[in-house]
């Protein structure tokens, strides 16, 4: 009998497409986890993340890159996401290790990434997203949870013009027609 291999399959098959000189493309990770901060642990869980990964524990609305690569950011009180777009070491290793101190549960197949960057990427984003995205109120780094067109996004500013949007799987089409529907009527 033939040994069958899962494949992992990316929600938008690796999408890149250019529109009004607006880069839209899939941000592909190996791995998106969530980590809980069980109540009165938030001191043992910025000791666990700094052993963990090398850095400081971000704060709420704020952001990390560890020298792997891991971008993590913290969206509420006691809730931080991992994202691992480039290492599977990662995973192997460092979830035995951050699991001391956090709740931990796989979001991996939960979400999809858009990476929107260009000049007009805030004309684009501000028809759909109810922030605030001047560089002086949302700043390189941070992050939110919102809403984008009634659906449920996490944004992340890589730089003043690149932006990573997380939205769950299930919205993907919805996600991506949004923000190509946008690019298109800038």
């Amino acid at each position: 009998m033939a040994k069958r291999v899962l494949k992992i399959e990316k929600p938008l098959n690796g999408y890149s497409k250019t529109i009004n000189k607006l880069k839209i493309e899939e941000y592909q990770f190996h791995s998106l986890i969530s980590l809980a901060i069980p109540l009165n642990s938030e001191r043992k869980c910025k000791l666990n993340f700094m052993k963990s990964l090398g850095g400081t524990m971000p704060h709420i609305e704020k952001s990390i890159i560890n020298k792997s690569g891991v971008l993590g950011f913290r969206i509420g009180l006691d809730l931080l996401f991992l994202c691992n777009s480039t290492n599977s070491y990662f995973s192997r290793k460092t979830v035995p290790l951050l699991r001391q101190a956090f709740y931990i549960t796989d979001q991996t197949g939960g979400w999809c990434g858009i990476r929107v960057e260009g000049e007009r990427v805030i004309e684009m984003l501000e028809r759909i997203c109810p922030l605030n995205l001047s560089i002086k109120i949302f700043a390189i780094g941070d992050v939110k949870r919102t809403i984008m067109d009634h659906l449920n996004v996490i944004i992340f500013r890589a730089k003043e013009k690149k932006f990573i949007l997380f939205s769950p799987s299930s919205s993907t089409g919805s996600f991506l027609k949004s923000i190509e529907a946008s690019s298109r009527n800038i």
